[in-house]
């Protein structure tokens, strides 16, 4: 019998990746291809769907096929993960009518969601989707396009994600994955799996725009012959509904089961919860999971690794200097900065870069670092960033205990989580011990592990849980949490002190 592969593609923020993986999960091959975002206006974040997405997903499946023996008929199946969720409005020909508006980073909705607000009613928002509406709520997205580009607006056929845009690319389909579906709140009732008329008819949106909603592993369709000969797969090849980056990164670590979580350290700082029934807060965000019958709740910061490389790049000085950059910089700082004591000797910093997402839904929240001293060095600042995004983490599990969602499992994943300093102030701070998994492949095999499932490759999930392998635990010391308890204190009460002159400055470096 011919062997059989599994296609899995992740479309990200700053990059795409592609894996070939046979039915022992190993990784014949992978492709990975960098991509920039369009940042047009201050605030605002951009992906060309064809010239990024698709442009990527092509050129990645064309590389795997021509750098292995692997022809396109051995492929089961294509499964597609990609940022989530972005907004992408198409015309009568399925064709972009603008860039994509990306996810939470891109802030521009903030009078659509004040105005949903008032018309509709925060508690009756909440009630509907059983979120509350921030700026990872696509649902203001579209009314902002709907206010800001009428004549767009009327040319628009369908609205779909960066995953519905491939799938309906390779397939010709227009379909969402169901955990997807419902971070277009308030548009998306998840308790019933459905686009919720009420609120559309509130929003002044036609039902019809929108792609029917399924779980993430049902076959959306197969490669069409124009899609064969973009992509090198062959014509008939079953694609999945796919799913979100996050969860399919969730998936590739075998964090499946209630009570898994993920830590992930990547641009963005991520937690993802499975849960076995919806729980919901209004700090966080709630959804289905991409896997039948499970639910999610989770939250992110809005930068965390981004604040890492800003200050290697920025501030690094001659702690990289002879060493280039990459790995061996970060290696050099993270060195001096172990040397350094819990705390960063009275430091604290608020990684509100780029604004901040969860808990705290603030766009104009700002990087702020309190405590600085003529006796502090770079490396009491590079530890005191890294500190301040296990605050971050720490917040959010805060937000999941108020909200009594378990947490038995921690799996730490993304770039970040190399560095056995970072995860260990994160488990110091958090008092949680983080698995680290050997060889981490990340959304691509948890994508090409859900077209396993739904082409019937594999049965269920033992498969992925038996070949995750955890290189390694990272255990919370308890004296340094309880040194880190008091410092978690002060992060807590400074934003409620700053908040007020923190918009200040925004307004005034608006003018």
């Amino acid at each position: 019998m011919t062997e059989r592969y599994l296609l899995g593609v992740d479309i990200g923020t700053s990059g795409s990746t592609g894996i070939m993986i046979d039915p022992e999960l190993t990784v014949v091959e992978s492709v990975s291809v960098k991509h920039d975002t369009a940042v047009p206006k201050p605030g605002w974040a951009e992906h060309d769907a064809d010239d990024i997405w698709w442009s990527d997903f092509t050129e990645i499946t064309r590389k795997l096929l021509a750098e292995t023996t692997i022809s396109a008929d051995q492929i089961a199946g294509v499964g597609v993960s990609a940022l989530h969720a972005a907004m992408l409005p198409l015309d009568e020909r399925g064709e972009p009518l603008r860039p994509a508006i990306l996810y939470g980073v891109d802030t521009r909705s903030g009078e659509e969601i004040e105005l949903l607000n008032e018309r509709i009613g925060e508690e009756r928002i909440y009630e509907a989707c059983g979120n509350s509406l921030t700026f990872q709520s696509v649902g203001p997205k579209i009314l902002w396009y709907k206010r800001n580009e009428p004549e767009r607006f009327q040319r628009t056929e369908r609205i779909v994600d960066a995953t519905g845009y491939i799938t309906y690319k390779l397939t010709d389909e227009y379909i969402i994955d169901n955990a997807i579906a419902a971070f277009f709140h308030p548009l998306y009732d998840p308790s019933e799996l459905a686009w919720n008329d009420e609120m559309l008819d509130e929003v002044g949106l036609d039902r019809e725009l929108f792609p029917h909603s399924r779980w993430s592993t049902e076959i959306a369709g197969e490669v069409t012959d124009e899609a064969a000969e973009a992509t090198g797969l062959q014509s008939g090849t079953p694609v999945i509904v796919g799913t979100g980056d996050a969860l399919a990164s969730q998936i590739s670590v075998g964090a499946v089961n209630p009570g898994d979580a993920i830590f992930m350290y990547g641009t963005t700082g991520v937690i993802y919860t499975t849960l076995d029934e919806q729980r919901t807060t209004p700090e966080l965000w709630s959804f289905p999971h991409c896997l039948e019958g499970k639910y999610a709740i989770a939250g992110g910061m809005a930068t965390s690794g981004a604040i890492v490389e800003w200050f290697r790049d920025e501030f690094g000085g001659d702690a990289i200097v002879g060493e280039g950059v990459g790995k061996a910089s970060y290696n050099r700082l993270n060195d001096k900065a172990a040397d350094i004591e819990p705390g960063s000797d009275g430091l604290v910093v608020l990684p509100y870069f780029s604004g901040e997402r969860t808990p705290i839904n603030d766009d104009a929240a700002r990087g702020t670092m309190v405590g600085l001293t003529l006796s502090h060095t770079k490396f009491h600042v590079y530890r005191a960033i890294l500190e301040g995004i296990g605050y971050g983490f720490k917040h959010h599990l805060s937000a999941m205990e108020g909200a009594n969602v378990p947490i038995d499992r921690v799996r730490a994943i993304g770039g970040g989580a190399r560095s056995d300093l970072w995860r260990q102030i994160v488990s110091d701070i958090t008092g949680v011990a983080q698995q680290y998994v050997a060889n981490p492949v990340g959304s691509p095999l948890g994508g090409a592990y859900l077209a396993g499932l739904g082409t019937g490759v594999f049965d269920d999930l033992k498969r992925l849980e038996e070949s995750t392998v955890v290189e390694t635990t990272t255990e919370p010391d308890s004296e340094r949490t309880a040194v880190y308890n008091e410092y978690y204190g002060v992060y807590r009460d400074l934003y409620p002190s700053l908040k007020e002159q923190m918009h200040r400055l925004v307004a005034l470096g608006d003018e």
